[in-house]
């Protein structure tokens, strides 16, 4: 599961399992100690989320937020790893 992005607490990610979904997508993990949270949000036609998981309401706006300011570095990264490019996680 390469990581595409880290802004902040949040890692950008996406998992190779995924690679037959249709629709390009991007998974979001914070990790607290032990404990993770992740949700999952589409980011074609538009960023939707799609599983929230255990993120708040106030969290998966900012997480929003962060993936429409950040949508073209995401679909590049996104893009470099369906080609089978290497990809180097971006910091922000």
């Amino acid at each position: 599961m390469p990581k595409l992005l880290i802004i902040s607490k949040y890692i950008f990610l996406v998992f190779s399992a995924d690679l037959s979904e249709k629709r390009k997508h991007i998974h979001v993990e914070a990790r607290k100690g032990r404990f993770r949270k992740s949700a999952k949000f589409w980011i074609e036609p538009e960023i939707e989320i799609v599983d929230s998981g255990d993120f708040s309401k106030r969290e998966i706006n900012e997480l929003q937020k962060l993936i429409k300011i950040n949508k073209s570095i995401i679909e590049n990264q996104i893009d470099k790893f369906l080609s089978g490019k290497k990809i180097k996680t971006i910091k922000l």
